[in-house]
């Protein structure tokens, strides 16, 4: 008996005027339209790279109107054979699904990447040309399945507003539309592709197939007004925020945002991180504001240093009062022509009281001819509690072909800051870096990267962006090469070589990484990994604020991996991992994640992580470290899924425990570490953060919630005194976090 299961999905930031027309969007392909679709019957297997052709696995169909672009997938799956199972947008998929990349200016100078499974989850990402992916960025966009005996199909539409884009026209007013086409296969981990590479390749966007579309000049207004009300059931209050985004579109190619008051607020919590070294912690920001236009205004360096970090904006004042400081309004702007590029944003926090809020100014231009592009990114951050003045500037190139990638980048930044009452000191201070990277594709198994990055002492961009570390120079080659067997236990053995050097700009030597990986997808889709890791002696600068640096002795790390197949009702994952550490410690680290899917509709994830070892080191006071023996524990339990179409539920609960027991404490005295007796740095450090969410879908950019939130933390430094579940209990009831929040936002 043939299975009638739908699933609809839509996704953000469109009018509702440009949802599918004439096609009924069910998953069932059969309207006429789809009988004179651009029809892909020949789909390479790329993951294994063997490349070798078939037309049983997967059939793609493609066609365009006034409104959107269409896609088709049958995929060739009987029924016992496929795995159906919904996830949360953006959620890992644990389900057989189709992937599709799209560039919708068919110029190679970006692409966006959506998938949609057998279930109704879907992903969407930004690809940038640096090769990066994105998945803060969410599209608006429908698709539904539908089950058949010996095959499931995917429908897809895409509206052309869903981005801002220059067609690329024609003679005869014809636009060139890049669509690649793919399918995950879960039973054996392999993907089929309609085009013989994959996105980490340096000539995927240049191979892209292409179709033409009438892509008619468009006009296009949104309006996105939105409500909360949180109770705060600690401080007995309650908060209630309106305001809206307006969005003007003159035509694809161009788009106008201005915000008043607006919706910058997350329902969904971070992460909980426990971070005791003076590397802060990078983390991503799903606000729509800043999700839309990432590949123009992007600048990539390298080792995660960026001029733009958005989570800056709207993050704590300068005067320490506020955890998170309201913005009065924002605007952005960006235009895309034939060569030039240009976009920006300006936002103005609320002044408070004390004046300290912070204003952030962002400009960009780029120009791209070919298979080259370069361009200038600038910011201005205005700190008036602070009497501070952030500038930074990135003039960045690139280089594609078939089998190179190149990319670089000089960062510039000035500070000047003024001195005020409460003791800030007077900065006038000028720094510069330089970012390359460079990688050549032997062919599809075999490829060589290498990327170099300089950040000199007097180098900050932390007022509005993010990095490690100053005063450093990293250097690093990579070597990757696949082996793709087509019978037997093992499908692929990927080996993957790292080395690095790494210094202060002034020569002083660094530890640095070097690295062997060999990589194993199984016949039975599971997979395997194994990894030896050295890292180098050298001197350590960072162990702490204010204190000073000593040589570290060289250490050595492995770590082995399974992950079973993702098939059935119940898939788990291990690691083991045993790590020379410290100043002279070992540790042990554990980890395992299971997944029950009781349903397909119905997940529950069950992740744990225990690491136990006495080389935790800690700078503890000016000249001072002290070497710990630490228990840290993990454990996340996440429940989601389905109540109707479009109810969502979801839970989460995470716990963390560092108990730290003084193992050694040292004085540093000109960069020699001198054991010292009698000193007890012990502490225990816990939290706990938990979330139930219900979510109902409107439509597009279009949602009721219904958030409650409770967290806690605890710091004692009397190691070992308590019970864990005990303390667990203590901190359940005097929680320091516990709200319910309401919301609704609608798009008209």
């Amino acid at each position: 008996m043939m299975k009638t299961l739908v699933s609809v999905s839509a996704a953000l930031l469109v009018s509702q005027s440009v949802i599918a027309k004439d096609i009924i969007i069910d998953g069932q392909l059969n309207e006429v339209q789809w009988h004179n679709a651009t029809a892909y019957h020949d789909f390479f297997k790329v993951v294994p790279a063997t490349l070798e052709v078939t037309q049983n696995k997967v059939q793609g169909l493609v066609f365009t109107t006034e409104e959107g672009i269409y896609i088709g997938f049958k995929n060739f799956q009987k029924e016992g054979d496929r795995k159906k199972q919904y996830n949360l947008q953006d959620g890992f998929m644990q389900a057989d699904f189709n992937r599709f990349v799209i560039d919708f200016s068919g110029d190679g100078s970006g692409a966006y990447q959506f998938s949609a499974t057998l279930g109704g989850g879907i992903q969407d990402a930004v690809l940038t040309p640096q090769l990066t992916t994105d998945f803060d960025w969410d599209g608006v966009w429908q698709s539904a399945f539908y089950e058949y005996p010996d095959y499931w199909t995917n429908e897809i539409f895409i509206p052309w507003q869903t981005v801002s884009f220059r067609p690329n026209r024609d003679e005869q007013d014809l636009a060139s539309v890049g669509v690649s086409l793919q399918l995950y296969e879960l039973a054996k981990n392999h993907i089929y592709g309609s085009q013989q590479q994959t996105t980490g390749k340096s000539d995927f966007y240049l191979n892209m197939p292409k179709v033409l579309a009438q892509i008619p000049t468009s006009q296009q207004w949104s309006f996105v007004p939105y409500i909360t009300s949180e109770q705060n059931f600690i401080a007995d209050d309650n908060n209630v925020d309106i305001g809206f985004d307006l969005i003007y579109k003159p035509d694809h190619h161009q788009k106008l945002s201005v915000a008043v008051n607006p919706d910058f607020g997350q329902v969904d919590s971070d992460e909980l991180v426990v971070n005791y070294s003076t590397v802060e912690t990078l983390t991503t920001d799903k606000r729509a504001f800043f999700t839309q236009d990432i590949g123009v205004l992007n600048v990539t360096a390298e080792q995660n240093t960026r001029l733009i970090h958005t989570r800056r904006i709207g993050a704590g004042s300068d005067d320490g009062t506020e955890q998170i400081t309201p913005i009065d309004a924002a605007g952005r702007f960006i235009h895309q022509g034939e060569h030039w590029q240009f976009a920006g944003f300006a936002v103005h926090e609320d002044d408070l009281e004390s004046d300290a809020g912070k204003e952030f100014y962002v400009g960009r231009a780029r120009f791209r001819q070919d298979n080259w592009q370069s361009g200038l990114l600038v910011t201005q951050t205005e700190r008036p509690w602070l009497a501070r003045e952030a500038k930074t500037a990135a003039f960045d190139s690139q280089y594609q072909s078939e089998t190179w990638s190149l990319q670089s980048a000089l960062l510039f930044s000035d500070i000047q800051q003024g001195k005020v009452d409460y003791g800030t000191q007077e900065i006038d201070q000028q720094g510069y870096g330089l970012s390359a990277n460079v990688k050549y594709q032997f062919n599809p198994n075999v490829s060589f990267a290498g990327d170099y990055l300089r950040l000199d002492d007097q180098f900050e961009n932390n007022d509005l962006g993010y990095k490690q570390r100053n005063n450093w120079r990293v250097t690093e080659l990579n070597y990757n090469h696949a082996v793709n067997y087509s019978d037997g236990f093992i499908n692929q053995v990927k080996h993957s070589i790292d080395t690095s050097y790494q210094s202060t700009d002034n020569g002083l030597k660094l530890p640095a990484l070097q690295a062997y990986t060999a990589s194993f997808i199984l016949d039975n889709g599971a997979t395997a990994s194994a990894s030896l890791k050295y890292f180098t002696s050298g001197w350590d600068d960072l162990i702490g604020r204010g204190v000073g640096l000593y040589q570290s002795n060289s250490t050595l790390s492995s770590r082995l991996f399974y992950g079973s197949p993702y098939t059935g009702e119940f898939s788990w994952a291990a690691s083991f991992q045993l790590d020379e550490e410290g100043i002279d410690g070992l540790a042990q680290q554990y980890a395992v994640d299971m997944t029950w899917m009781p349903h397909h509709n119905w997940s529950v994830k069950f992740n744990q992580f225990y690491r136990i070892g006495d080389g935790l080191v800690i700078g503890t006071d000016p000249d001072q470290v002290t070497q710990f023996d630490r228990k840290f524990y993990v454990s996340y339990l996440n429940a989601a899924g389905l109540i109707t179409d479009n109810l969502e539920l979801s839970f989460i609960f995470q716990w963390v425990i560092l108990d730290a027991k003084t193992d050694s404490v040292y004085d540093i005295s000109q960069n020699q570490l001198n054991k010292q007796v009698g000193i007890d740095n012990s502490f225990t450090d816990q939290r706990f953060t938990s979330q139930i969410k219900l979510r109902y879908k409107l439509g597009a950019y279009s949602d009721i919630y219904l958030v409650y939130n409770r967290g806690g933390a605890s710091f004692d430094d009397d190691v070992g005194s308590h019970k864990w579940l005990r303390n667990l209990n203590t901190l359940w009831q005097e929680r320091d976090q516990d709200q319910l929040t309401f919301k609704v936002r609608y798009l008209f």
